[in-house]
């Protein structure tokens, strides 16, 4: 397979992941771990995450909003479904949560300041071989004043930034996969995609594209796979 382009997810990829957000407000707050981002999945297309992330409401409403719908007690009962079904001990009792929406979402892109220069190397050196078109396609929503600078200052790496609140779908939808395709000028098979959130990878693959997951804190694992399907070297640039 001859590919044309490679597709990179943002956060979780080229900075720092949000979910390493969720799981440090998990841990400051006492809450059960993965808790939070099982009561976001949980919300469906419908969620103030999904929502936000699709442009459809403002960031005040979203922190009201955000806070309320993940503390509501009926993800307890969702929650132990998930321990269930991952194997792991599931407590009789869970405590009530409550989650103020803006602390959460704080903590959520102050992990998004930091960039993985393992990754931004290998972009630049797909950049440079001038053998592929270099994208982003990512999950980003309106931020604060004082929120995502990092993410914001990296638009210009990219032949194309295809981002969800402008466009108004986000990953998984196949739709938005499709759209980028369009916009880059490739086929969903002719395209890598990484993300580090399975779900995503399932749709992207369905489509035809090669994925690679990436591993929270093990960007390079990722980028040994990435070497094997450009057949480059990308930390020198050179022909492998």
């Amino acid at each position: 397979m001859t590919f044309k382009a490679v597709i990179f997810d943002i956060g979780g990829v080229v900075v720092g992941s949000p979910m390493a957000g969720i799981h440090k407000y998990e841990q400051e707050h006492g809450l059960p771990r993965n808790y939070i981002n099982v009561a976001i999945v949980k919300q469906g297309e419908t969620g103030a995450f999904q929502k936000f992330e699709r442009g459809e409401i403002r960031i005040l409403d979203f922190y009201k909003q955000f806070g309320e719908q993940l503390s509501d007690p009926r993800h307890k009962q969702s929650y132990k479904e998930y321990l269930e079904k991952s194997g792991k001990p599931v407590p009789e009792n869970i405590p009530n949560v409550t989650v103020d929406g803006e602390a959460l979402w704080t903590t959520m892109m102050n992990e998004t300041d930091n960039i993985d220069l393992k990754v931004l190397h290998a972009i630049n050196k797909l950049k440079e071989s001038g053998m592929f078109k270099v994208a982003a396609l990512t999950n980003n929503s309106e931020t604060a004043k004082d929120q995502n600078k990092t993410s914001d200052s990296l638009r210009g790496i990219f032949d194309h930034f295809v981002e969800s609140k402008v466009v108004g779908l986000r990953k998984p939808d196949p739709n938005f996969f499709l759209h980028a395709c369009k916009v880059i000028g490739v086929q969903p098979n002719e395209a890598i995609f990484l993300d580090d959130i399975g779900m995503n990878l399932r749709a992207a693959k369905k489509l035809g594209m090669a994925t690679i997951q990436v591993p929270m804190g093990q960007s390079e694992i990722a980028i040994e796979k990435l070497e094997s399907l450009v057949k480059l070297d990308l930390h020198t640039g050179v022909p492998k």
